[in-house]
């Protein structure tokens, strides 16, 4: 990857990788392999990436995995919404999250 280009226009959010869009039309008429081969190398280089990760990262990683339907539902019972601590004044929350069988 010598170029990466993440823009938003008219159409909403796009990324080039090298001058190639991973946004796909459905009139699309590009060689979709050239894509996804494209994404796999974005998946290689966030493997390569992994032990220099925050957690904050790990967390947009997660948040990722788990907004894709029919994977995991939010577990209403186990999770706190957004509370104020009054210990140490930090905004805590708990969201819980179960992979559907």
């Amino acid at each position: 990857m010598k170029e990466i280009i993440i823009s938003e226009n008219c159409f909403g959010p796009d990324v080039l990788i090298d001058q190639e869009s991973l946004f796909v039309h459905k009139y699309e008429n590009r060689d979709l392999k050239k894509i996804d081969n494209i994404k796999k190398i974005l998946i290689k280089e966030l493997n390569e990436l992994r032990n220099d990760l925050t957690i904050n990262d790990w967390t947009k990683i997660l948040e990722i995995i788990i907004d894709k339907p029919n994977k995991y539902e939010y577990d209403v019972d186990n999770s706190t919404e957004i509370k104020n601590c009054e210990q140490c004044g930090n905004w805590n929350h708990k969201y819980v999250f179960k992979k559907i069988k």
